[in-house]
């Protein structure tokens, strides 16, 4: 027999019918279950309250049970589903008057029956399906999931709040961890909202603040809640006894403590009180969130004390006349009740829960140095650190200037400001911990800078480079003692373009070398023609000849640096060197060209390194095989580093149409060779230049150069030793084989 609790008796008046309900979504269902065409409900009563202007439906639902129960819910319970006369959200009520406490049940007072959270929905939504089969199915499938034990998703908190409250606190999920005692937060509402208190651990530093906050970690004993919310404080601390805080102490020693006639003493007991504690949620070895409810006090922090016999209202004439001192011998407790509202709690944004809402199973905490704040540097980080990616380091020399926010992600407030502590203060509010920031050049840091970038560097796992500049891609490309992956990114001039370059995890291609390859991409892949052409003229944001910025919009470039963004994180989560190019088509379809990078070969010549790569070796011998048995050839491009003495060969042009070739010489020709090698250069920001010559030689030959060579070699010298440059010739022969003769060295071969 199932005894029904007595609530339910002394609820309204009886209703004949269906019919003779009020609201017309009650009439609906029970209409429905009357009718029988739902299996498994039967219709049991109806009620209506005028005073409290609802109509209810008592129903028996059969459940579908396992055997072992995780709940006690038996095969059929008593439901009832009330329904408000104005159309608001229908609750529903288990009326068996010893239904087990579960996850997921809503607040009713200690004299109602338990409350059933069946749809998670805002009732805006609900509203817009919801049908009389819908609330049944629901009820059915939470009786169902309760006996099984899987109404609770560990990931998540129990839900919802006892009842809606206006007032909601912001805390650091940081403070409520297992095996810490109280701790004590600071309190304070902004001007424009004070519907929400906002909270930060106490400091010593700490200005004064409005109401104190004290944070307790309840004992973990399974899947928990506060069965009934209290509204008195002696309530709240006979509802934490069993949970092993002792409320009432811990608040008497705090009291205690606070006494004094400073301001900030003064100021701390006449605000009032917020308890907030966390309630751990396991079910047998897994460990799931905090179940968290937090209640405010009516009464000051100073009237509390008074009323709990350990503090006494200042009433000697001496000091402030609203401050309070401590009664050594403790005074009498007064009997008056201090009532208690409930707050809604909401966690401050931290790495855990950003990652949580970027739907990631755990926090990515590799290192991070981001050399660059600029709009691409603040955007793609920031877009980063929302998902709770990556432990910060910022770099940046620069200032914000007020031009700096038609693409930045700082605000006015942050003009003057330096851009990397800026920046970083961001970075740290997101992710809830410090982020620091080194305002130098890092070309040209100064002397107290130079050890400090330098630990940062040797510490990290990628370094990011965020720059816009080719100098500082390859001085990082070149930092010494230090293993991070280089990951580069930027804009093309025009702004429709961003571009990620990323070496592999064994840094076998360096930044260098995908600078050379991105070049060719650019140069052969037909849907980035005129990816790097220049703009008729920039912005001049000040009186500086040098003070130009690209006219490019922040929409663009709000799209760009989110799919930049996308592409750090997927390099960084790949082991491959890659290039990538987002291009932005005026219609707004968005075109990726994604390659990865090719291993690198390199030569020393003299006191030059020559570096090339696999795919333009495969270029020169598929080159040289649709000749033969004819011999070609072609002028090279690459990049030259004067100041490292370097060259990275990046492209080899096909041999012009005038050229002359059999199975035994080669005569490179001339017609719009010098178009073609003008093209290239402007295509690449100048870049790219003429470097030198290749040419391939017969089957089964050698090669070695021929005298024929050794001859064009002497007459390269002479052509580019005016800029200083080693003369350069690369001979494709058979089987793979390259060789690499240089005015500076003897030959050097390569398979």
């Amino acid at each position: 027999m199932v005894a029904i609790h007595p609530w339910w008796a002394s609820f309204g008046v009886d209703v004949a019918n269906a019919a003779a309900l009020t609201p017309a979504s009650a009439r609906d269902l029970a209409a429905l279950v009357a009718s029988g065409d739902l299996p498994g409900v039967t219709l049991l009563e109806l009620h209506e309250a005028e005073n409290m202007q609802c109509a209810a439906i008592g129903l028996q639902v059969d459940v579908e049970r396992p055997q072992d129960l995780a709940h006690p819910i038996r095969a059929v319970e008593p439901i009832a589903v009330f329904f408000p006369f104005d159309g608001g959200q229908p609750s529903v009520l288990a009326l068996r008057e010893d239904f087990p406490d579960t996850p997921h049940q809503n607040w009713t007072p200690p004299d109602m029956p338990s409350a059933l959270c069946i749809d998670d929905r805002p009732w805006a939504e609900a509203r817009l399906t919801v049908t009389a089969p819908d609330i049944v199915r629901r009820i059915q499938l939470w009786l169902a999931k309760a006996a099984r034990g899987d109404l609770h998703d560990l990931a998540q908190p129990p839900d919802p709040l006892f009842y809606a409250s206006a007032i909601g606190l912001v805390v650091p999920a940081s403070v409520l961890v297992p095996e810490r005692g109280p701790v004590e937060l600071a309190g304070y509402v902004r001007g424009d909202n004070e519907q929400l208190i906002l909270t930060h651990p106490v400091t010593a530093t700490d200005q004064p603040f409005t109401m104190t906050i004290l944070a307790f970690q309840a004992q973990p004993r399974g899947p928990t809640r506060l069965r009934h919310a209290p509204r008195t404080l002696a309530a709240l601390a006979a509802e934490l006894e069993p949970c092993g805080i002792k409320l009432y102490d811990e608040l008497k020693s705090r009291l205690k403590a606070w006494t004094g006639f400073g301001k900030a003493d003064i100021r701390r007991l006449s605000g009032r009180l917020a308890i907030v504690v966390a309630f751990p949620v396991a079910t047998g070895e897994q460990q799931g969130v905090n179940d968290v409810r937090a209640f405010l006090t009516y009464d000051s922090a100073g009237e509390i004390g008074t009323a709990l016999g350990v503090l006494a209202a200042n009433l000697s004439g001496n000091g402030n006349d609203k401050a309070y001192v401590a009664l050594i011998a403790g005074g009498q407790p007064s009997q008056a009740e201090l009532k208690v509202e409930p707050l809604q709690v909401h966690f401050a944004l931290d790495r855990a829960l950003a990652t949580t809402i970027a739907g990631m199973p755990t926090a990515d905490i590799r290192r991070v140095v981001l050399v660059g704040a600029g709009s691409l540097g603040s955007q793609l980080s920031l877009n980063l650190a929302r998902e709770g990616r990556f432990v910060w380091a910022v770099v940046d020399q620069d200032y914000i200037l007020p031009h700096n926010l038609v693409r930045h992600a700082l605000f006015a407030r942050e003009v003057g400001a330096p851009k990397a502590a800026a920046l970083a203060d961001k970075l740290a509010g997101i992710l809830g911990q410090p982020v620091p920031s080194i305002g130098c050049d890092v070309l040209h840091p100064d002397e107290g800078q130079v050890a400090i970038l330098a630990t940062a560097f040797s510490d990290a796992d990628i370094i990011l480079d965020a720059s816009a500049s080719v100098a500082v891609a390859r001085h990082l490309s070149d930092v010494p003692d230090s293993k991070a992956r280089r990951i580069c990114a930027f804009f093309n001039p025009t702004g429709t373009a961003v571009v990620v370059l990323a070496e592999d995890t064994e840094r076998r291609v360096t930044m260098r070398d995908l600078e050379a390859q991105y070049h060719r991409l650019a140069l052969t892949e037909p849907s980035l023609a005129g990816h790097l052409g220049t703009q008729s003229g920039g912005v001049r944001y000040s009186g500086s000849c040098r003070a130009l910025t690209n006219k490019i919009p922040a929409s663009n470039a709000a799209l760009l640096s989110a799919l930049a963004a996308m592409g750090c994180k997927e390099a960084a989560d790949s082991k491959q060197a890659t290039i990538t190019v987002w291009t932005h088509a005026g219609d707004g379809s968005i075109q990726a060209v994604r390659r990865n990078g090719s291993a690198m070969m390199q030569a020393s010549m003299g006191d030059w390194s020559i570096s090339y790569d696999a795919d333009l070796d495969a270029a020169l011998r598929s080159m040289r095989e649709e000749k033969l048995p004819a011999e070609t050839g072609g002028v090279l491009l690459g990049i030259v580093d004067t100041s490292r003495k370097s060259i990275h060969i990046a492209h080899a042009l096909p041999p012009p149409e005038d050229s002359q070739g059999d199975s035994a010489a080669f005569e490179r020709g001339i017609v719009e060779l010098s178009e073609q090698v003008r093209r290239a250069a402007e295509a690449s920001m100048h870049q790219l230049r003429y470097i030198g010559e290749w040419h391939s030689h017969p089957d089964c030959a050698s090669v070695m150069p021929s005298a024929t060579d050794l001859s064009q070699l002497l007459w390269l010298r002479q052509e580019l030793a005016r800029e200083g440059l080693p003369a350069l010739i690369a001979i494709a022969g058979d089987n793979g084989r390259l060789a690499l003769v240089s005015s500076s060295a003897q030959a050097r071969s390569a398979a």
